[in-house]
């Protein structure tokens, strides 16, 4: 590797993303086997990446392109073009709640036409190929062509392809004869909840089996363009596997570190909005010695902590919880970063080390359920409201219906639970015998993410090198 050409250009436009790249140190292990690393973000701010690209002489550029069409309306028009938006859940959810907080009669005139063109696309397949092909002709970009000429990057690699500065990009990679696209996933729900990519790749990396399954299903990728390799950032936890750290860092949250405790990871109020009345509900029982010396870690969402007033009042709610018995672990977020979910280095690892320690794992369909199945914890899903009365579009009951959070629940990797009854029953059954479902948690755990061994980082590698030594 002896040319000036950069050999890897990753780009990365979110937090998660940045986790799945720098917390195991992936970018670190390409550049110490000599290929060249490019990273490409629209936040050239973000002290995580200063600081790792400062460290391993990794190139930052910054791009962050705007667009008429891509901005505001386009976005919400967009799923009404390329999508069957009755089939999706995730997609039907976000038409519904557009329609009934529409704030006036010229807004809901607007969302219904758009149902109606949704309706004549879905019948009319040659006209939605049409209009796939003039949003192609939007993603054209001189910038984005100048940039990749510079670089002249042997892969680029997108891990956010439905963000518009990754998409442009990848129509620029796509129509170059320099350069092999890949897409690198940075989440397990991105395929089926947030629309048809308006880029593809050349080449695929899954996290898994159900991830290889939805490439080929969705987009009709060739198996054999799909390079299997588990998710780079949760080898964190196998590290973690057998540690008595958790003792130290639960100690100083406040807790007893010799009595047993519960892991309650918050979603976002947007797909639970009445999670924190469960919490609550929880944390009562847990002080009242219901559960035994129990105690309870509460973790909120990373997007409860911005500061509007709505979260502002949940944040204090979470405060007013805390107890000798009850904690709030704040997830470490990054100042000054304009990086969505961007993290503290430390946050991961101290999160990994909190799922070793604990006795069991609660939230509402997010992540944390593989996190915790990669530390065998058992998972308990409460998906009902604690208010009971909310449409299914604004409900936590719409989660049942997410595809990804369905196959999870259907494959046993978690117990999801329909009213608090059910939630305590099997909260207090796997206090009694965690490993009542084991066998089938492990299952669900290798078809989403593969063997848990550690090695995914080192797999990840294996596959960008084999990618990048095609002919």
């Amino acid at each position: 590797m002896t040319d000036k050409r950069t050999d890897i250009a990753y780009i990365i436009s979110h937090g998660f993303a940045a986790r799945m790249l720098l917390q195991t140190d992936l970018l670190g292990r390409l550049i110490r086997k000599g290929y060249k690393i490019a990273v490409i973000t629209p936040a050239k701010n973000d002290q995580n990446l200063i600081n790792y690209a400062k460290e391993h002489g990794i190139e930052m550029i910054e791009y962050n392109p705007s667009s008429s069409l891509w901005q505001g309306e386009y976005m919400r028009i967009r799923k009404y073009l390329f999508e069957d938006i009755k089939k999706n859940a995730a997609l039907w959810e976000k038409h519904l709640r557009d329609l009934k907080m529409a704030g006036s009669f010229s807004r809901r005139f607007k969302i219904q036409l758009y149902y109606v063109l949704y309706l004549i696309l879905n019948n009319l397949p040659f006209l939605r190929k049409w209009l796939a092909g003039y949003e192609k002709k939007s993603l054209k970009d001189p910038a984005a062509d100048e940039l990749l000429a510079k670089l002249d990057p042997k892969l680029l690699i997108a891990t956010y392809p439905m963000n518009l500065p990754e998409s442009r990009l990848l129509y620029a990679g796509n129509k170059s004869d320099r350069v092999r696209t890949v897409i690198h996933l940075l989440s397990w729900d991105n395929i089926t909840c947030k629309g048809y990519f308006p880029q593809l790749a050349s080449r695929y990396i899954s996290w898994g089996n159900i991830m290889t399954q939805e490439f080929m299903e969705f987009y009709k990728m060739p198996k054999e363009h799909i390079y299997n390799t588990g998710v780079p950032h949760f080898d964190l936890h196998k590290g973690t596997q057998g540690s008595l750290n958790y003792k130290e860092i639960i100690k100083a949250k406040g807790l007893n570190p010799e009595k047993p405790y519960i892991f309650f990871a918050l979603g976002a109020p947007y797909f639970s909005p009445t999670e924190i009345d469960i919490a609550e509900w929880l944390a009562k029982k847990i002080e009242r010695d219901e559960f035994g010396d129990m105690q309870l870690i509460i973790r909120p969402h990373p997007q409860n902590l911005s500061d509007n007033k709505a979260d502002t009042i949940l944040k204090e709610r979470l405060k007013a919880m805390q107890s000798s018995r009850v904690v709030i672990d704040w997830p470490k977020m990054l100042k000054s970063s304009s990086l969505n979910w961007s993290m503290q280095m430390d946050d991961m690892l101290e999160f990994a080390y909190l799922l070793e320690g604990c006795r069991l794992s609660i939230n509402s369909g997010s992540t944390v359920s593989i996190d915790s199945l990669l530390h065998d914890k058992p998972v308990i899903q409460p998906l009902f409201d604690a208010k009971p009365g909310l449409p299914w579009w604004q409900s936590v009951d719409r989660v049942w219906d997410y595809t990804h959070c369905k196959k999870l629940v259907d494959l046993g990797g978690v117990i999801a639970t329909k009213n608090f009854e059910e939630f305590e029953f099997e909260i207090r059954r796997y206090l009694d015998n965690p490993a009542y479902s084991l066998a089938r948690m492990q299952q669900a755990r290798f078809e989403e993410v593969g063997v848990n061994d550690g090695n995914a980082t080192e797999r990840v590698v294996e596959a960008i090198e084999t990618i990048i030594n095609l002919h």
